[in-house]
C-alpha cells in the first residue's frame, strides 16, 4: 500500500481514549467552559435565517468581530486572520506549512498531544524541553539553549495544557526575540487564553514579530466547542501560503454569526475565573498527603494533579466519580498524574469530596 509510513503507526489522543461520563459520573476531562456560552451567542444562533444554509459561507462577520475585539492591542485586517474548524484544525495546516523531511519542532513538555502527534505524521520529529522541576515549571532557558538555526518551528500552548500554568510575558519576549534572531518562526497556541487577560496575549506583540503564529478558538473560554470554530493570526504572506491547502469556505456562515456575536459580549470569558480561582485554591487546601496540585494559573480551568505513589489516578478519582483525562496521554507524564477541569461553582464540593478520599484513603 502507498500510504505514507508516519499513517501506519500507533498514535494518541486524549479525546479517544478519556472513558465516557454517564449520569453518576461529574465530567471534568475535556477543557470546555463549564458555564457554556454567552447568552449573545445563543441569540445569534436562534435568529440565525436558516434560508443562508444553502449557500456557502461568504460572511466576513466573523473576521470583523476578531479584529473589533484585538484593536486595543494588535492592529489586524483580514489579512492577517485564518479562519478554522476548531483550533486543531489550524495546527494541521501550520504543521503541514513547515513539514520538510525531519525538521524540527520544538517545545515543552508536557504539551498539548494532539500537535506532537501530528508533528510526527507530517515526517517532522518534536523535540521536547523538560520542565524545570518537579511542579512542571517550563524551563525556558533550557528552550533558548536548544533552539538553533535548523529549528523550524518553536511551539507553545499557554496556558500549557494540561498544568493551565501561564508563560510570563517577559520570558515569552526571550523566546520571541532569540527565534526571530535565528529565523525561527513561534507558533504560540492560545486554546485557552480566552480565560486570562487580553494583555496576556502573545498577540500584543503582533507588530513587532513578523515570525509569530497566534493560534485561538471559541471552544474553550467561548463555550462553543460544539460550533469546530478557530483561527490564527500571522503575516499576510503566511496566511497565504496556508489558505493554498486550507478549505476556502472554512467556517459555515451560522458558525460565522454565532462567534461574531459571542465576542461582542464583553468580558464574558473571563467572568467566571474568580470560581475557577476559589476551586484551584480549595484544591490545593484540600490536598497535600498523597496528592499535588502543580503549577498553574488561577484563573485557567484546567489543572493537573500528580500522585505521589505510582498509580492510576484516573481510575481512582473515576471510582470516586469523578472523570479525569488521564497524564499517561500526555509526554513526561504518567498514569500518577491527571489533567483535571474543574467545573461550575455548584459541582465544586462533590469534587472536593472525591479528591479529598484519594488523598487521605481511609
Amino acid at each position: 500500500m502507498k500510504i505514507r509510513s508516519q499513517y501506519l503507526q500507533a498514535t494518541k489522543s486524549y479525546a479517544d481514549h478519556t472513558p465516557e461520563a454517564t449520569a453518576s459520573i461529574l465530567d471534568c476531562s475535556l477543557g470546555v467552559n463549564p458555564y457554556g456560552p454567552p447568552e449573545k451567542a445563543l441569540e445569534a444562533i436562534r435568529a440565525f435565517d436558516l434560508g443562508r444554509l444553502g449557500d456557502y459561507p461568504h460572511t466576513h462577520a466573523a473576521h470583523d468581530a476578531i479584529i473589533r475585539y484585538w484593536r486595543e492591542f494588535a492592529d489586524l485586517s483580514r489579512n492577517n486572520i485564518l479562519l478554522s474548524d476548531g483550533s486543531v484544525s489550524a495546527l494541521y495546516l501550520i504543521n503541514a506549512l513547515f513539514a520538510n523531511p525531519g525538521a524540527e519542532v520544538l517545545g515543552f513538555m508536557p504539551s498539548f498531544t494532539d500537535m506532537i502527534v501530528n508533528v510526527g505524521m507530517q515526517g517532522m520529529r518534536y523535540t521536547g524541553v523538560a520542565p524545570a522541576d518537579a511542579d512542571y515549571r517550563e524551563n525556558v532557558d533550557a528552550m533558548l539553549d536548544a533552539m538553533n538555526m535548523d529549528t523550524a518551528l518553536v511551539y507553545i500552548d499557554n496556558p500549557n495544557n494540561p498544568t493551565g500554568q501561564l508563560l510570563p510575558k517577559e520570558d515569552l519576549l526571550r523566546v520571541l526575540e532569540r527565534a526571530k534572531e535565528l529565523g525561527v518562526y513561534v507558533l504560540i497556541d492560545e486554546a485557552y487564553g480566552d480565560f486570562v487577560d487580553q494583555s496576556d496575549s502573545a498577540l500584543c506583540y503582533q507588530s513587532r514579530f513578523d515570525n509569530l503564529i497566534v493560534l485561538r478558538t471559541f471552544s474553550k473560554g467561548f463555550g462553543l466547542a460544539g460550533l469546530r470554530a478557530g483561527y490564527l493570526v500571522t503575516t499576510p504572506e503566511l496566511t497565504g501560503y496556508m489558505n493554498k491547502s486550507s478549505n476556502p469556505y472554512t467556517m459555515n456562515e451560522l458558525t460565522r454569526e454565532a462567534v461574531a456575536s459571542a465576542m461582542s459580549a464583553a468580558g464574558y470569558t473571563s467572568s467566571h475565573g474568580a470560581d475557577f480561582a476559589r476551586t484551584k485554591q480549595a484544591l490545593r487546601e484540600n490536598t497535600g498527603h498523597a496528592l499535588k496540585l502543580l503549577v498553574t494559573d488561577d484563573r485557567v480551568p484546567i489543572c493537573t494533579l500528580k500522585h505521589r505513589e505510582t498509580v492510576d489516578l484516573q481510575a481512582l478519582l473515576y471510582n470516586e466519580g469523578i472523570l479525569t483525562v488521564s497524564g499517561a496521554e500526555f509526554d513526561c507524564m504518567d498514569e500518577s498524574c491527571v489533567r483535571l477541569r474543574v467545573p461550575a461553582a455548584g459541582q465544586t464540593e462533590r469534587l472536593l469530596q472525591a479528591v479529598r478520599k484519594v488523598d487521605q484513603p481511609a
